[in-house]
């Protein structure tokens, strides 16, 4: 009996070892920009199938770079959710106009975490050939709230070195 038991945990060990060793790379945070942005007064559209939608007015802000930095239009809003157990998920749609005049159109999705921060997945979507390059570009984001506004700090996300 403790041959077996030797063995089967001989072969456990042999089995994680395989494991971590076959663990790929990960992938690398390349950092884009922080974001200040203002907001206006909230307000719930009430509960649907989905939660309590709740609409918060982006009003403006700045944006700020290694490769892009601008303001904020008054172009847009949060339309996040409350679930039932009280978890709320931000869904953002707005602009952001460069110091050079490129129009970038944002999308933002994401939960609340434990800490208070949110953790965001973020799309962009603009025509300006220099900035073409957010269009195929994954990239994350962490809102932190403040007094009347948010700040957010955004990374592209890099596929691992070989």
């Amino acid at each position: 009996m403790k041959f077996i038991f030797t063995s089967l945990l001989h072969l456990a060990l042999l089995a994680l070892t395989a494991l971590a060793q076959n663990t790929p790379a990960a992938p690398s945070l390349t950092f884009l920009y922080s974001l200040n942005c203002t907001l206006g007064a909230s307000y719930s559209v009430g509960n649907g199938p989905h939660g309590n939608r709740v609409v918060i007015p982006i009003t403006g802000g700045t944006f700020r770079g290694p490769r892009l930095s601008g303001k904020i239009l008054n172009l847009g809003a949060d339309w996040g959710l409350i679930d039932k157990d009280g978890l709320f998920s931000a869904d953002t749609r707005y602009h952001l106009q460069t110091d050079d005049g490129a129009h970038i159109f944002i999308r933002t999705s994401g939960p609340t975490q434990a800490d208070g921060t949110i953790h965001l997945r973020i799309l962009f979507e603009t025509g300006s050939q220099k900035y073409y390059w957010l269009n195929n570009i994954v990239a994350v984001g962490v809102l932190r709230a403040g007094f009347g506004g948010v700040s957010i700090d955004v990374w592209q996300l890099e596929s691992p070195r070989a």
